[in-house]
């Protein structure tokens, strides 16, 4: 019996030496996830640029849009149809982005989207600066980038666990919280008032299209990362099998409860509170003495300050749950 307990003893001291001595990211040291790993989003430089300037772009995006139409002559009716396009355009091709994602290298679809959508502000910001820019313009345009973005949402997602090791991925999703709210809500907004509030909203719009270039540039220079689904297992033809990927899709959400009350819950809350916030609020601080792109910038910039300290007040939580 002492002879057993000392031939126990050993071999867990060498199982232990053994994970010590293992470098980092190896199968010996991959004991679950590691909600408080200090590791960036996404580790590779050129990715996580990449995701800053497309967040701060679109913060931007949102600022200088109302601007825009305010300096046109529009109104709360106008705004609420220019900001209906993109909100729909994700609508329409969220599904069909997701299925995409599975079958075609997310690389090459956040490459094609982020181009697409400088293009589309780049043809905003040329309306606008030779006076030709009209409601409808804004709002086609809007919509466009709304069907982009509906693709870069799931090729975003599916690319992440590719490039961060499954250890670290939990980590890597909670610093996006953070990031998300900081430069989408925060940076972004505060750098289109100070260009709106110097220059012009179209001045702004021209920076937008120059971030969303630069962000195609940096997702350019990244090593292409294979799919992890096995196409060549297939039968069907590729169009009838994204189909079938698409209604199970809807099935498994029908199914899944706690799946289907979240997207039932966000649509909700961007109904009744982001609604009122893109749409009411820069009219009603344009009516405030000395209100302007920089009071609206400053108000967005402390709601995206707001989501990144709630992020990170539910880390603790996060890291002891282990979810």
């Amino acid at each position: 019996m002492t002879l057993d307990t000392s031939a126990h003893t050993r071999r867990r001291r060498t199982h232990h030496a053994q994970r010590r001595r293992a470098p980092p990211g190896s199968t010996a040291t991959a004991v679950g996830p590691r909600p408080c790993a200090s590791v960036p989003v996404p580790p590779v430089p050129g990715t996580a640029l990449a995701v800053s300037l497309g967040l701060m772009a679109a913060g931007m995006w949102l600022v200088a849009l109302v601007w825009l139409v305010i300096e046109i002559g529009g109104g709360p009716a106008q705004l609420s149809l220019v900001a209906v396009g993109p909100a729909l355009g994700i609508v329409i091709t969220a599904l069909v982005g997701g299925v995409l994602a599975d079958r075609v290298p997310q690389r090459k679809i956040l490459i094609a989207v982020f181009v697409v959508k400088a293009a589309m502000v780049a043809l905003a910001t040329t309306l606008a600066w030779t006076g030709h820019l009209e409601f409808w313009h804004l709002a086609l345009i809007g919509l466009g980038v709304g069907m982009a973005d509906g693709f870069e949402y799931p090729a975003y997602s599916a690319l992440l666990p590719s490039i961060v090791p499954p250890r670290d991925l939990l980590a890597a999703n909670g610093i996006e919280g953070v990031i998300r709210p900081a430069f989408m809500q925060a940076a972004g907004p505060a750098l289109a008032g100070a260009v709106i509030a110097s220059y012009s909203p179209t001045a702004a719009l021209g920076v937008v299209a120059v971030l969303e270039a630069a962000t195609a540039v940096f997702l350019l220079r990244l090593r292409p990362t294979p799919l992890r689904r096995d196409m060549s297992t297939e039968q069907a033809h590729p169009l009838r099998a994204a189909a079938a990927d698409l209604a199970d899709g809807f099935r498994y959400m029908a199914r899944t409860p706690w799946l289907l009350s979240t997207l039932l819950f966000g649509s909700a809350i961007t109904f009744v509170l982001m609604g009122p916030i893109e749409v009411l609020i820069p009219f009603v601080i344009k009516e405030i003495p000395g209100g302007g792109p920089g009071a609206h910038a400053l108000v967005l910039a402390a709601f995206g300050a707001g989501g990144a300290v709630g992020s990170l007040a539910m880390a603790p939580g996060l890291s002891r749950d282990g979810i």
